[in-house]
């Protein structure tokens, strides 16, 4: 019990914490910033916790691998909104998504346990993506009073309710308890999955998924879409984590191991923001 209690706090307490900073900086941050170790870093965590070390460092090797699904996630969800940016297909949108990750994670969990194998897919799969998502227009700000109008009676009848939405503690409260409750999945299957599916199941976009939720309902389509053509940029600092969990939780344990990885996460970056402002100013 007191395990379930802590990763709800610890959850709830990052999403947070990080919460409204994407919002105030504008989509391109929110792009970058979803690939802030975040969600997958408490469920590799508590896979360290509940399997031992050993179990969370071959996890993330399939992480690595697995956060090519991720991307497909995020593409998925833009193929049905860039054809139907409508609120009413919101549902189809994300039901879209699911199956691009379920479908990316079971062509992956046949890759060996090799950490050059899961880097090159994955790098591999930035570059790809990267390439597909260019041609979406960039939104440099985000505009609270260019909202788009909420008139489909799923969303008013349902917890996305973006009358409810719009308030930020309740924007807030709802992207960190979906995180949540998404960590606690994961991390109960973990106990009965083998490294390998565990670890794919680990680069699920807890951070990222409410975060697009949130930004199609409260500001539209094109906001959403901006933020995904960065993903991809974003993804670096995730694996630039997952490949340092994979040597550093059997040899320093998860808490060292989780410091290092996050200070490794924060250099990609500190190094993107500043080649990126170079280029700007070029």
């Amino acid at each position: 019990m007191m395990l379930v209690l802590s990763k709800i706090l610890i959850t709830f307490a990052s999403v947070c914490l990080l919460a409204s900073v994407a919002e105030r900086l504008g989509p391109r941050y929110a792009g970058l910033l979803a690939g802030f170790p975040l969600g997958t870093a408490i469920v590799l965590y508590f896979f360290a916790l509940q399997q031992g070390d050993e179990f969370a460092g071959s996890s993330a090797v399939f992480t690595l691998a697995g956060l090519s699904g991720a991307l497909a996630f995020a593409w998925g969800y833009w193929q049905v909104t860039r054809r139907r940016p409508q609120l009413s297909f919101l549902p189809v949108a994300a039901f879209v998504a699911l199956l691009c990750f379920v479908g990316a994670i079971w062509l992956l969990q046949h890759l060996p346990a090799n950490r050059i194998a899961s880097l090159a897919v994955t790098l591999i799969a930035i570059l790809v993506f990267h390439r597909l998502q260019r041609g979406i227009e960039p939104c440099h700000k985000i505009d609270p009073a260019a909202q788009p109008k909420h008139g489909h009676s799923f969303l008013s009848r349902s917890f996305l309710n973006p009358v409810v939405l719009n308030h930020p503690i309740a924007s807030l409260v709802f992207r960190a308890a979906l995180a949540t409750l998404s960590v606690v999945l994961i991390t109960a299957m973990g106990n009965w999955l083998a490294p390998s599916q565990a670890g794919l199941l680990a680069a699920f976009p807890v951070s990222f998924f409410p975060l697009m939720l949130l930004l199609h309902i409260r500001y539209g389509a094109q906001v959403l879409a901006a933020s995904i053509r960065h993903y991809p940029t974003g993804m670096g600092a995730l694996l630039s984590y997952c490949l340092t969990v994979s040597y550093s939780y059997p040899y320093l344990g998860r808490d060292i191991g989780t410091l290092v990885a996050l200070v490794m996460a924060c250099i990609y970056l500190l190094l993107n923001h500043y080649f990126s402002q170079a280029q700007s100013r070029r």
